[in-house]
């Protein structure tokens, strides 16, 4: 180790502050040139390995081959499929999509044939509304994320989520109408009951009662519910989808949040995914710019591209102190709608993929034995020697 480094580490130790923690690399990879903005991993052909489901296509492991499984409309430079989740719908085994639009205005699934040349079947769940973007939460506190909730475009459409019940989904309503570009689901009060949250605040399980607790202005991503300063008060967690800013709400007494900016340096953070990234057993947050969401007509959307993870942590003074790491940044990979992560090439780390407008793309996490399961592997507490990332001389 240089002796400037030596001096630095030296200086933040006697000013209470914690060494930089430490990158976790990452090599991006075009599977895809398409336009798709979805992706999910699923066992398509029940060979034990994950493969990627995103628009049209799903690439079967570990040689990623495209395979074509469905149509899917083009419109105003928009693939329509806005989410993509797995759910085994109908109980055989295999995990089928569940897909929701905003142009065709639907949310339908479509069911898994398996490891044949059978086409996947579309049934219909509902129809009727413009929908943003969806995700797989547990609202019926069952401790499994088999419920589907969208954000519906439209004010106007009820905010609802759909429950798998017998082989079927089945709509629950919330409320007669939703609150704004960006959804939630997650125990605010810590009564041990799911809440659903929009940008203009919350609303309470069981019965839905409606607490304006914040009011966003911006279109938002999804609204996570974590206790980021560990003041034993959940906070929310998330992301401007088409302007800038990376921010929490800090819930400072019940029923009060403050806004606490992370990072407005760049736009667009329309895709997160809340992971355990560094296997320390705390959640980080995996997110990036979406290129062109719009077509051009947002705030800093030709603005180069990039992804990023935040962690947080406390300082001597216990302020919680944020560390954003560049991923990478510029060039071609943008992000769409999602941005799965897993054990991608069976190595035991995390991996990710974001699709896109500017194509498919599987970020290769190319650490040495980064654990997938959320806790630290033995002995790999600091950088183990095993690490072939670059260290300081």
């Amino acid at each position: 180790m240089s002796k400037l480094l030596t001096r630095g580490l030296l200086a933040a130790f006697l000013a209470g502050a914690a060494p930089r923690p430490a990158d976790i690399p990452f090599e991006p990879r075009l599977l895809d040139i398409g336009a798709n903005e979805t992706a999910t991993l699923v066992d398509v052909n029940g060979d034990g390995k994950l493969d990627i489901v995103s628009g049209e296509n799903w690439y079967a492991a570990p040689t990623w081959k495209k395979h074509s499984w469905r149509k899917l409309e083009f419109t105003n430079q928009y693939v329509d499929a806005f989410s993509d989740l797995p759910l085994d719908v109908d109980g055989d085994g295999r995990t089928d999509i569940v897909t929701v639009t905003w142009f065709a205005k639907k949310i339908s699934w479509f069911r898994n044939p398996g490891n044949s040349s059978a086409p996947w079947v579309e049934t219909m769940v509902d129809q009727g509304n413009n929908n943003e973007f969806a995700f797989l939460v547990d609202l019926n506190n069952d401790g499994k994320a088999l419920e589907i909730l969208p954000q519906f475009g439209n004010n106007n459409g009820p905010l609802s989520y759909f429950e798998l019940k017998n082989g079927k989904l089945e709509r629950r309503q919330v409320s007669s109408r939703s609150y704004g570009h960006g959804i939630g689901a997650g125990d605010v009060n810590k009564d041990g009951l799911t809440d659903v949250l929009t940008p203009k605040g919350w609303f309470e399980a069981p019965h839905w009662t409606h607490h304006a607790d914040w009011n966003e202005a911006q279109h938002l991503g999804f609204l996570y519910v974590i206790d980021i300063n560990e003041d034993g008060r959940n906070d929310v967690l998330t992301t401007a989808a088409h302007d800038y800013g990376v921010f929490w709400l800090e819930q400072t007494a019940e029923g009060t949040f403050v806004k606490r900016m992370i990072d407005n340096s760049w736009s667009q953070a329309h895709a997160t995914t809340l992971v355990d990234l560094n296997g320390d057993g705390r959640l980080d947050l995996l997110t990036g710019k979406r290129y062109m969401a719009h077509n051009g007509n947002d705030p800093g959307e030709r603005e180069p591209l990039g992804h990023y993870w935040y962690e947080w942590r406390k300082d001597a003074a216990g302020k919680v102190e944020f560390v954003r790491h560049v991923i990478h940044y510029g060039g071609r990979p943008g992000t769409g709608m999602q941005l799965p992560v897993g054990d991608l090439d069976g190595d035991g780390d995390l991996d990710f993929v974001a699709p896109g407008k500017s194509g498919l793309y599987l970020f290769e996490n190319t650490s040495v034995r980064r654990p997938a399961t959320g806790k630290p592997a033995p002995g790999a507490a600091g950088v183990p020697k095993s690490d072939t990332r670059r260290k300081p001389s």
